[in-house]
């Protein structure tokens, strides 16, 4: 518009030079518009200027948080409400192999192992829902290669300026090196270390989830200490690395006999226990029968020709109804063991029972 003025004043100029009447009639008129043309065409390009610069501002903005989350040590996605990928940054396409593209393809719920699926959907809608105004929990996420790795998720709302729930934001962490450690840590603590079967701290625990089980499901519950007869006198004349290596032995015993769903542990120097699931006291009787054949089975030979074999003497006692937990039923297994070996050792107690007597197979009473 400037510039049109200008033109339209030296067209105007040029017609009527010469015309002093017609000239000074249009020449105010032309200088009005001129200056109006000129502050509107200054405020025009100030405006333009201005939204320039915050045009440019935003993207520099846009620019600088997108390559901070691209390159944040988490993961981070957008989803949707049905768990679709809005977004996904580079840290979480490097922790799972998948490009940005294959994600965006994907729910949430594709990209963890099966059985942590069902569960995070809830988890989803809650937070969507406003439930919860976030959600902590720990997920397998299944990765690109076929591995999985254990990953941290923390998952809150995104809104919009009428405070609607637009997306939610997940951030993921990679734990799989901490999950690793806790699972060697827990081994640790609950492993005996020379035989490789649970301790007595594992045996306590799985001895109590099992007697729950019974008592839900209305299932016998039974169990049974074992001892090696003699076993100090084996350390005393053969040295400890002889009475490590009978410990193993008896325990490969144990293993020919138990079924994988059986507990077994190592509760103490030469004391294990054994809780055949759902059996009732026939049924441990007759699992300690074959135990105690199976240990007088083992010969281990010395060097010397000198052959080593040892007998178990074996504690059995049953959940009672008026049992609230396994230190009872502990207490009587205990107390037919003490029994057994106070009785000639290579024998099986049920309660204050005599079961079987087969002979002493290591030393003398």
């Amino acid at each position: 518009m400037y510039n049109a003025c200008i033109i339209g004043a030296f067209v105007i100029v040029y017609l009527f030079i010469g015309d002093n009447d017609k000239l000074f009639f249009w020449l105010p008129i032309i200088i009005i518009l001129f200056i109006f043309s000129f502050t509107l065409n200054v405020g025009m390009h100030k405006e333009i200027h201005k939204k320039r610069m915050i045009e440019n501002a935003l993207k520099q903005s846009e620019a600088l948080y997108r390559g901070v989350i691209n390159n944040a040590a988490a993961g981070i996605a957008l989803l949707n409400q049905d768990g679709h990928y809005h977004y996904v940054n580079a840290t979480l396409c490097r922790m799972t192999g998948f490009s940005q593209e294959e994600l965006i393809r994907l729910t949430f719920f594709d990209s963890i192992v099966p059985e942590d699926r069902q569960e995070s959907i809830i988890h989803c809608r809650e937070v969507w829902e406003g439930k919860d105004a976030w959600k902590k929990c720990e997920k397998q996420f299944r990765c690109k290669d076929g591995q999985s790795l254990w990953a941290e998720i923390n998952l809150s709302t995104v809104r919009d300026s009428e405070d609607n729930v637009i997306h939610l934001i997940m951030i993921v962490l990679d734990i799989t090196v901490r999950k690793k450690l806790e699972k060697e840590l827990l081994h640790q603590a609950t492993t005996d270390f020379l035989t490789g079967i649970d301790n007595r701290l594992a045996f306590m625990q799985k001895a109590q989830e099992e007697f729950s089980r019974s008592e839900r499901y209305k299932r016998n519950f039974t169990m049974l200490l074992i001892d090696i007869d003699k076993f100090k006198s084996v350390n005393d004349q053969y040295g400890h690395l002889v009475g490590d290596r009978v410990l193993k032995e008896v325990v490969k015993a144990f293993k020919l006999v138990l079924r994988d769903m059986d507990i077994l542990a190592r509760i103490g120097g030469e004391e294990f226990a054994v809780i055949p699931v759902e059996s009732d006291l026939i049924m441990a009787q007759a699992v300690a029968e074959r135990i105690q054949q199976k240990v007088l089975d083992v010969v281990i030979e010395m060097e010397n020709t000198e052959k080593i074999q040892v007998s178990v003497s074996i504690g059995i006692a049953e959940k009672k109804e008026l049992d609230l937990g396994v230190d009872n039923i502990f207490k009587r297994a205990d107390d037919a063991l003490y029994e057994a070996k106070n009785t000639g050792r290579n024998r099986i107690v049920v309660g204050n029972e005599l079961v079987e007597d087969m002979g002493v197979c290591y030393g003398d009473p």
